[in-house]
């Protein structure tokens, strides 16, 4: 059996894959995948709980996906799954799949193929090592939990080498754990106090138990390996966070996987392959007097720094905050796409829903999921298209998704919220790798943020939200004066005295005629455009945005800001405004007001500072209005307006005297008398003003903009946009 494009496809069954015993095997069922030219699908849940919980028990629905045709056989990594519950509904899906091949590792079960590493011969090795090499003769063994087939066959593999030296084999130095560190700790604290005697070495059945036993033994004045060496089992990594570094053995996980997939293969082709050994080997720590190896310690180091710079980067970064300001699903997309760095090493990303992701019924409970999936591509390799493809839930994915060849990696992660199945992430990887453990955060958030775009886009929720607020402007959303005021007091008590408030006031649509019903829906139009480009500037410096009354727009913040920093938000503000299609299409250029005042935090009055820019804004206006009662002052103000919003054409001033039956100069009297600038200024400052517009809102490159702009020498307007803003472009648009 093949998918559509040609591919064998193995499926892989586990759980909690970030964590490192998973990792080693999906490595090596993932590598020996790729040698023999298959694809392979992973399904894993995220935090695999080993009691259920009604909220994230929803998470397990992804191993539906099993029963996928794509699938040309499957692997189940059996011990990975803590919940027994869970465990059972795998084996019904496996049930239903009697149509492929189905290898398990890890555990022994009738009428399955299974393979597990020899456990006893492992423990043996090491046995054998302290007996040989260091010549001991009292040793303890730290099992797992008593009756437990793997705790015995630990047990077995240890007595075996003792018999075999002719070391009496005793009951006494068996201990029975629970395979987690408060196993050792409590075994430490029965050697410190004299409860057990003290051996001269303890083998622990896994490194988390060999973990605790090492940092309760230093927390109780007892030092490995002088007073007694400790060894462990499995190398699940981890080792620099504890003391002494760890000597421990290496089972053979990634071999397990390499042997998984032969298996499997040689049951879908019929096509032999070389066996390969399960045999683990040492690995030496400072535990023992053996000593580490000083190249894997600094691979190991290496790991864990990397391990720590991407936890930092989800620690520092605002990927919540930004998802938290989604307002349609492209929002919601384009947020991902910028924080997809914080995965380590991926060559795609998809975002899988279910088509009715979204949808409530009337009484406000969920609709069933449908089985038709729509995949959003988040980063892919193969430059596919970016409309969203629609495909069937147990087809996996779109056909095109693995065109690009064989020995694809896919890792299909659900996402969900309190008990609602919303879709699934895949993780595409061109090499043997997976996720860590650090991925659980960054998709618990892209699920939350999922819910809150659901819930925001709801009608009822959005007319529920609506009537609740008090401290928010209707039309808009954002806050209203009350809801300003309130939102600065407590940045306001947490500042110091080198904190100063910037506050902004805009006032937008002066002279713009909203009589009309027509004109009132306009005017409805352009504050959503303007609240936009408000939230934009906001959303950088963490700011507060205001609709304080009708066209009346504010911007506060608490901070180390300086007058030079509102000036400079005043002018950015005013130059995304004014050029903003629907606004520009049908305001003045002098149709927008916008006032800033920087004060000390200390002091700041929030009932009388605002009145300053209040009147300010009152002047101006005032001055504005005075200016339309000039006789001469519709047809400059429109012949100003086409220059400002066409600063690219050749405006001339002897032209346009002639348009005006003038002469040159009582045109330019009557010019500088209405706007204060002279044409030719006034000219210079339009060009700029569209060269900020297009420096803030695209990519275009200088000699591009200059162009836009008029310029047919791009020196030149570099020259005179330094002469007008202070600043070269570079330095503005930063």
């Amino acid at each position: 059996m093949f998918d559509e494009t040609g591919k064998r496809l193995i499926g892989v069954i586990t759980a909690s894959a970030a964590k490192s015993e998973q990792r080693q095997i999906l490595e090596g069922i993932t590598a020996q995948a790729q040698r023999l030219g298959a694809a392979t699908a992973i399904f894993s849940n995220i935090y695999n709980s080993s009691e259920y919980y009604a909220n994230i028990e929803i998470e397990n629905r992804i191993y539906d996906l099993i029963l996928s045709r794509k699938l040309d056989g499957l692997i189940l990594t059996d011990e990975s799954f803590l919940n027994p519950d869970v465990h059972n509904d795998i084996f019904s899906l496996l049930k239903r799949r009697a149509d492929i091949p189905i290898i398990i590792t890890g555990a022994e079960y009738d009428n399955y193929q299974c393979i597990n590493n020899d456990v006893g011969a492992d423990i043996s090795d090491i046995t054998e090592h302290l007996v040989t090499v260091h010549g001991f003769t009292d040793i303890d063994l730290l099992t797992g939990w008593r009756g437990m087939p793997t705790s015995q066959e630990r047990v077995d593999g240890f007595r075996r080498v003792l018999q075999a030296h002719g070391i009496p084999f005793r009951e006494e130095n068996i201990i029975y754990g629970d395979f987690w560190m408060n196993s050792g700790e409590r075994t430490a604290v029965e050697y410190s106090s004299g409860v057990r005697r003290m051996p001269q070495a303890v083998i622990c059945a896994n490194d988390y138990m060999a973990y605790g036993l090492c940092d309760s033994l230093l927390m109780h004045g007892i030092s490995v390996p002088e007073d007694v060496t400790v060894v462990g089992y499995e190398y699940v990594g981890e080792r620099y966070y504890h003391s002494p570094i760890l000597t421990t053995y290496q089972r053979s996980r990634y071999a397990l996987g390499q042997r998984a997939v032969n298996l499997l293969y040689e049951k879908m082709t019929g096509i032999a392959q070389e066996p390969i050994s399960l045999r683990g080997k040492m690995v030496f720590g400072n535990s023992c007097t053996c000593g580490a190896d000083r190249g894997l310690l600094d691979r190991e180091l290496r790991a864990v720094r990397r391990e720590q710079f991407y936890s930092n980067l989800n620690l520092v970064g605002n990927f919540e905050q930004q998802l938290a300001l989604c307002r349609s699903i492209s929002d919601y997309i384009s947020v991902l796409q910028q924080f997809t760095y914080l995965i380590r090493d991926i060559s795609g990303v998809h975002l899988c829903l279910h088509e009715n992701w979204c949808s409530t019924d009337i009484s406000g409970g969920y609709r069933e999921d449908t089985e038709t999936m729509v995949c959003h591509r988040i980063v892919s390799r193969n430059q596919t298209p970016e409309v969203p493809a629609f495909y069937q839930k147990y087809n996996l994915y779109p056909d095109e998704l693995l065109a690009a060849g064989s020995g694809d990696i896919l890792y299909f992660c659900p996402i969900f919220f309190s008990g609602r199945e919303l879709g699934y992430f895949i993780l595409q990887y061109d090499h043997p790798d997976c996720y860590d453990i650090i991925f659980r955060d960054w998709i618990k958030s892209a699920a939350n943020a999922l819910e809150f775009l659901r819930m925001r886009n709801d009608i009822g929720t959005l007319m529920e939200c609506r009537s609740l607020s008090e401290m928010h402007d209707s039309i808009t959303g954002l806050y209203n004066e009350n809801g300003l005021r309130n939102a600065l007091k407590y940045p306001l008590r947490q500042a110091d005295e080198e904190d100063n408030v910037l506050l902004l006031l805009m006032r937008t649509e002066l002279f713009f005629d909203s009589s009309s019903l027509e004109q009132q829906e306009l005017s409805v139009r352009m504050s959503m455009e303007q609240t936009e480009q408000l939230r934009k500037i906001a959303a950088i410096k963490d700011m507060f945005c205001a609709r304080v009354s009708d066209k009346l727009y504010a911007i506060a913040a608490v901070g180390n800001y300086t007058q030079a920093d509102a000036e400079l938000l005043a002018d950015k503000l005013h130059t995304l405004i004014s050029h903003a299609p629907l606004y520009s299409a049908h305001c003045s250029a002098d149709s927008l007001i916008v006032c800033t005042i920087c004060r000390s935090a200390l002091d700041f009055d929030l009932k009388t500072v605002p009145n300053v820019l209040y009147d300010q804004i009152n002047e101006q206006t005032a001055e504005r209005v005075a200016r339309r009662q000039h006789k001469d002052s519709q047809e400059y103000t429109a012949l100003r307006d086409m220059m400002y919003y066409h600063p690219d054409e050749n405006w001339d001033v002897t032209q346009s005297c002639r348009d005006f039956h003038l002469s040159t100069g009582h045109f330019r009297a009557v010019y500088k008398e209405l706007f204060g600038i002279s044409f030719h200024q006034d000219m210079i400052r339009c060009r700029i003003e569209l060269a900020k517009y297009l420096l803030l809102t695209t990519s275009l490159s200088l000699p591009v903009i200059a162009e836009k702009c008029g310029y047919e020498d791009d020196k030149y307007f570099l020259r005179q946009f330094r002469q007008i803003t202070g600043m070269t472009p570079n330095a503005y648009k930063k």
